[in-house]
């Protein structure tokens, strides 16, 4: 069988069984290694006469894959196996071209070897330019007739960390005109609702004060009837003596059984100790940074839409409404054919 009937005669076996294409690349490789190609074996016997086949596994097992002992007959040494070259040619398939199409099947695929004792034989007899050019029309032949799922990176465009730039670079510090803490409410509002959109948040505006909305918190999860989470926002770097003031709240998420977080711009160590001793959360503004830096860009993306929904619809302050207006502009726009 020449190069070019064996060519023929595997388009027509690719047909019926897939990984004849890795099969046979690995054939190639395989008798490589062994320096076998084009040095005078006239068949598959021949070359067993000097590279006896192995039976076994390392382990004992049975081999249901061709394995031979890469030194001469009489000698002692190590084997070579088929199977890591059926695998190579399977990885480059599936992983590095990205044919998916192609079969996930190295035990199935390599256990057949002895269906293609013909190929074999003719393989024996070629010089290595004749094996080096079915190789590649081999490797031609299969990507052509596999389809590629590789995705075009020039065709993305980038998907923006939208609450990563926020944090960055948008001032939670009240500005004059605007209410003291407000920026800084709206964000942890937005972080909770993106963070558990499976909650119904109750919010009102900064300084309203939530004992005499009824609320527990600033910001209060509901699930049904049932508290679930409740936020304490403060704008302002907590200290110790600032933790008995929360007490009330500490006492009241107890009760509920509710999860209690205490958010700030940032904690004296020893408050943190004494909050967390309470029984409650802490999450200060660095927290807060990491955290999103784990969110991927289409969370962060909820997460800018409901602090925009808060600055507008809940607080309702127009220089807070003004100066997020003129922050970046696509944060406040929808982004189109992105995927």
């Amino acid at each position: 069988m020449t190069p070019l009937e064996l060519l023929n005669d595997f388009k027509q076996e690719f047909a019926r069984r897939k990984f004849v294409g890795g099969l046979l690349l690995a054939f190639i490789r395989f008798f490589r290694e062994l320096g076998a190609l084009g040095v005078g074996f006239k068949d598959l016997d021949a070359f067993l006469q000097d590279h006896p086949q192995q039976n076994t596994t390392a382990s004992g097992a049975t081999a249901n894959t061709l394995i031979v002992s890469a030194m001469s007959r009489g000698a002692k040494g190590k084997t070579v196996s088929l199977r890591p070259f059926y695998n190579e040619a399977e990885r480059f398939f599936r992983a590095e071209k990205k044919r998916f199409d192609y079969p996930n099947c190295a035990p199935h695929a390599t256990q057949a070897w002895r269906d293609y004792r013909v190929w074999i034989n003719s393989l024996l007899t070629y010089t290595e330019s004749e094996t080096q050019e079915l190789e590649r029309q081999v490797i031609v032949y299969v990507l052509d007739q596999l389809p590629s799922h590789e995705v075009d990176p020039e065709g993305l465009e980038p998907l923006e960390r939208r609450l990563t730039r926020v944090l960055q670079d948008f001032d939670l510090t009240a500005q004059r005109g605007e209410p003291r803490g407000a920026a800084f409410q709206g964000i942890i509002y937005a972080y909770i609702r993106a963070d558990a959109p499976h909650l119904h948040l109750d919010i009102s505006k900064a300084g309203a004060g939530s004992k005499r909305l009824q609320r527990v918190g600033d910001i209060d999860g509901w699930e049904g009837e049932r508290l679930v989470l409740s936020v304490e926002v403060k704008h302002f770097n907590l200290r110790r003596e600032d933790v008995p003031d929360l007490a009330a709240f500490s006492s009241e998420v107890t009760r509920r059984k509710s999860l209690g977080i205490v958010a700030a711009l940032s904690f004296h160590d020893s408050a943190r100790a004494d909050f967390e001793g309470m029984g409650l959360r802490t999450l200060d503004f660095d927290d807060l940074v990491k955290l999103v830096e784990l969110w991927d860009p289409l969370k962060q993306r909820a997460a800018v839409a409901a602090f925009t929904y808060y600055v507008h619809h809940i607080e309702k302050n127009m220089r807070l409404i003004e100066r997020l207006k003129n922050f970046p502009a696509s944060l406040s726009k929808p982004e189109t054919n992105r995927v």
